[in-house]
């Protein structure tokens, strides 16, 4: 089931007034958070800004007891001072909650919720929770919650300012070389900042078959760079297809703690969670939540789902969506505003999401999610602004959905009558352009490392019906000369380009990137854009990696104008039946770019669009299949394929450079609309020099449908082929129509050549390729309109193929651990500097990177020459590291730059 239609976005001040019914759960705007504790119900209210613990506190100097529900009222502030042994049942925050930083500090309280004008603050920036002195929060449970009311209560909901500051450490690092089994230190590849003895880590695994080899491990010691265990390692983690693809370490620890008492019990519904709701003003750093989140993942959410008529239903509420560790709910996607930003937080252990972004501005820097069944950093509705940048999602796996064993039963849509999504193990789950992806990584997810699924989530609408998330076209930068939807001031979701999605990685997963509804033309709405609009939208995936991959690398579904841009995938398992790009899918129309792509290890590694304009430019291959190349479908293609190096792979037996495949026994590849399409190959790399590739079934001779062909049954409604098209040779088609399957005759001098199968070669010569005149009508799907367009059309040719010129650059043929920037190569200097320094490499073309001690990145130049000049005079003393990218062959190099007064 599929919503097409697309509603215009409601005001903020609207879903406040509403909030209760368009909060996950959709109930009446009485049970909002604020209910669970009306002010003349306090049991327990602060009369003078003061500690907890001091009767003056308080009215009556009553100091709370078990079970009591606190009022904190404007202008107010109550400190915790110590560790709060008394159980709490609420604490309605309209003034200030704050937590000494000079103690140990603890509060044991089922519901926390605050008003637009309270203030949550648990250390700050300048005076953070130091190192030595903790703070936990304990969600008590007092009882399963109420089925019958919007379930806020075991938690925190967050309506106004919150701070939270934890002692500042490093979450996740690179080691210098994988551990094997019974390890007992690791190396990494700086000395980590702010780690300490006790403190759990977690190793990230390999196996891409369980991908759950992770272990986690006791800090007994720290030397340098090199982390020693209290005990040995148990699990390998050296299994990787390369050397200078390694794992990574994550620290689980923080000073600073929100968990559950209990999380095992009643499915869950006795967990906390953590919800920023209406609110942008949050600066949330170096915590850690622990067993939070009750929405669940291993089974479907049952709040409401919508029917066949459009209109939603509200179902038993057993398992209601939105109660997460740390969800952003509706803050506000204006650029105007200031956004939310989580840096160096822990998620361990939810049945659900770790982090979530739905229809807010956020940023999340280095931050950690480890053993999430569900999915580790989403985006939720498709309107998000903001950024991942630095965050590593290890173990998300759900074993009740597994992805690999039953699709496409369990495919990604599976829920989408109840429009519930990345629910398979997906480490980062995206559903619009506007958030920005760079540095992140995936390892152990049984779904998706990263997925794009740009539709836009249908909501339920007010006062009924449903609401289609879109995007807001003023958020996209554009020149007023651009008017997107001239009778509309809304944008559908996948039509707006990736704001960014650079050097990601992904390893031990199902699937490594997959998109779907990516600037496709499957919904046929293309026609209501400003044409100078649609020109522009493209989107490039720059610098990912994924390795030791179950099954895809990269995935491709209704997908078109994208770029992949220094792409490496890499197994080495020998399993035939892994594919490293799977962009065969029949709805790809638009123009699709590979550029300098190293693939090695799987079964195949390009299968490549049907249709299109399709570059292959540059790269390494050496896979059981190099190139598979299925016949066009749906439009037109042009495909050229130059600057290769390719090898076979010896885990794989009887290689095979290029594969063609033209399969006329299946109804749709001899539907005439498709068979008659135009095809150009160039291949124009190793001992080709820009020679054509033609299909065997191009032969004159060829029959593309035999007269036993019609008449043929194709989703449950009879078609029938037209009787012109059947039992007649390539060579009478085109003598008739001046077409033919591919466009065009295999000529006389096509020869076959070794690895090509099911095709041969012949010299380039340039032929006008005829479209058929019912080509503009193949995106809406419409068989029958197709049909009889060729059947009432006199003249059935349109015209010749466009002219197209196929984008190119130079190559390399080294593999990227072979063109590291070496460190006798680049120069960094003045170092210790003052504030400029100067870093300088062989010549090319680079990006540089600066990043501050706790990961976090200062500095760009996205493109930078032999000799660079930097500026940190406004930075404070201390120590940088500055990251050298290659951006001709992939080539990494970082230096440590130390910057004094």
């Amino acid at each position: 089931m599929r919503i097409e239609r697309k509603y215009p976005p409601l005001s903020l001040l609207t879903w406040v007034l509403v909030a209760g019914m368009l909060l996950p759960g959709f109930l009446p705007a009485q049970n909002g958070p604020l209910d669970l504790l009306p002010v003349n119900q306090a049991t327990h209210t602060v009369l003078n800004s003061g500690n907890w613990t001091d009767p003056n506190t308080w009215t009556g100097g009553n100091v709370p007891t078990n079970l009591a529900k606190v009022l904190i009222p404007s202008g107010k502030t109550l400190t915790v001072d110590g560790e709060v042994a008394t159980r709490i049942k609420i604490i309605r925050i309209q003034g200030k909650l704050a937590f000494v930083t000079t103690a140990n500090t603890a509060l044991k309280v089922e519901t926390i919720v605050q008003d637009m004008t309270g203030e949550l603050e648990i250390g700050t920036p300048t005076g953070p929770i130091p190192q030595g002195t903790t703070c936990k929060i304990t969600i008590i449970d007092e009882g399963d919650i109420v089925l019958s009311t919007a379930q806020f209560e075991k938690g925190l909901t967050l309506m106004g300012k919150t701070v939270i500051h934890g002692a500042a450490k490093d979450s996740w690092k690179r080691v210098a070389t994988n551990p094997s089994l019974g390890a007992t230190n690791v190396q990494l590849e700086s000395a980590p900042s702010g780690w300490q003895t006790g403190d759990r880590i977690v190793i990230t695994g390999t196996d891409a078959v369980t991908v759950t080899g992770d272990e986690v491990a006791t800090i007994a010691s720290i030397s340098g760079s090199t982390v020693t265990f209290t005990q040995p390692l148990t699990k390998s983690h050296d299994h990787a297809p390369a050397p200078d693809l390694r794992v990574h370490v994550a620290n689980l620890s923080r000073n600073v703690v929100i968990e559950s008492e209990n999380g095992t019990s009643n499915n869950g519904r006795d967990r906390g969670h953590v919800m920023f709701m209406h609110t942008l003003d949050a600066n949330v750093r170096y915590l850690r939540l622990h067993r939070m989140g009750r929405t669940r993942k291993d089974v479907p959410v049952d709040d409401w789902y919508i029917n066949e008529s459009d209109q939603f239903v509200t179902g038993p509420k057993t398992n209601i969506r939105g109660r997460y560790s740390m969800h952003f709910h509706r803050g506000g996607v204006s650029p105007n505003l200031t956004p939310a930003r989580v840096t160096g937080c822990v998620v361990e252990d939810d049945p659900g999401w770790a982090y979530a972004n739905h229809s807010a501005f956020v940023h999340f820097d280095n931050n950690i999610s480890y053993n999430v069944i569900g999915g580790g950093f989403q985006t939720e509705a498709g309107d998000e602004l903001g950024s991942f940048t630095n965050n590593i999602a290890i173990r998300t796996v759900n074993t009740a959905f597994p992805l690999r064993d039953a699709a496409p039963a369990n495919a990604p849509d599976t829920r989408e009558g109840s429009q519930d999504f990345s629910f398979q193990g997906d480490g980062f789950w995206v559903h619009g352009g506007g958030v920005t992806l760079t540095g992140n990584v995936a390892s152990g997810s049984s779904g998706h490392g990263f997925i794009y699924w740009p539709e836009g989530l249908i909501e339920p609408g007010f006062p009924s019906g449903t609401y289609r998330n879109t995007f807001v076209p003023a958020n996209l930068g554009l020149p007023n000369s651009i008017n997107i939807i001239p009778e509309e001031d809304v944008v559908a979701t996948g039509w707006v380009a990736i704001a960014g999605f650079q050097d990601n990685e992904t390893y031990a997963s199902t699937i490594g990137l997959a998109t779907f509804y990516l600037h496709t033309t499957f919904f046929n709405d293309k026609s209501d854009y400003d044409p100078n609009y649609i020109a522009g939208v493209h989107s490039t995936f720059e610098n990912f990696s994924a390795w030791n991959i179950f099954q895809d690398g990269v995935q491709l579904n209704f997908t078109e104008k994208v770029t992949f841009k220094n792409l490496r995938l890499a197994n080495n398992d020998g399993n035939s039946a892994t594919v490293g790009v799977s962009a065969g899918h029949y709805r790809a129309k638009e123009k699709q770019i590979f550029d300098n792509v190293d693939v090695r290890g799987f079964g195949t590694g390009l299968t490549l669009p049907p249709s299109g304009q399709v570059t292959v430019n540059c790269g390494n291959l050496s896979n059981g299949i190099n190139l598979k190349i299925p016949a066009p479908t749906k439009s037109p293609r042009d495909l050229r394929i130059e600057g290769l190096t390719t090898a076979a792979d010896p885990a794989f037996s009887n290689p095979v450079e290029i594969q063609l495949e033209a399969v006329f026994d299946d109804p749709d590849d001899r539907y005439p609309a498709y068979f008659l399409l135009p095809d150009k190959i160039i291949l124009n790399y190793g001992n080709f020099s820009n020679q054509r590739l033609y299909y065997d079934q191009q032969a004159a001779g060829f029959i593309p449908l035999p007269s036993d062909a019609s008449p043929y049954t194709f989703i449950g409604t009879e078609r029938v082929i037209l009787a012109e098209f059947a039992a007649k040779s390539n060579q009478q088609l085109q003598s008739d129509y001046q077409m033919s399957f591919g466009g065009s005759l295999l000529p006389g001098s096509a020869v076959s050549t070794p690895g090509i199968v099911g095709g041969k070669i012949a010299p380039w010569q340039s032929t006008s390729l005829n479209v058929p005149i019912c080509v503009d009508q193949f995106g809406d799907g419409n068989r029958d309109g197709m049909n009889n367009c060729l059947a009432a059309s006199n003249n059935k040719v349109a015209g010749p193929l466009p002219n197209y010129v196929h984008p190119t650059s130079s190559c390399t043929t080294n593999r990227p651990e072979e063109t590291l920037a070496s460190e006798d190569r680049v120069v960094l200097y003045p170092n210790p500097t003052t504030g400029i320094f100067t870093l300088e490499a062989q010549p090319g073309q680079y990006r540089i990177e600066v990043f501050d001690l706790n990961g976090g990145r200062i500095r760009s130049v996205p493109q930078a020459n032999q000799r660079t000049e930097i500026n940190l005079s406004r930075f404070p003393t201390g120590i940088y590291f500055v990251r050298l990218h290659n951006t001709k062959n992939g080539g990494v190099s970082t230096k440590k730059v130390v910057k004094l007064n």
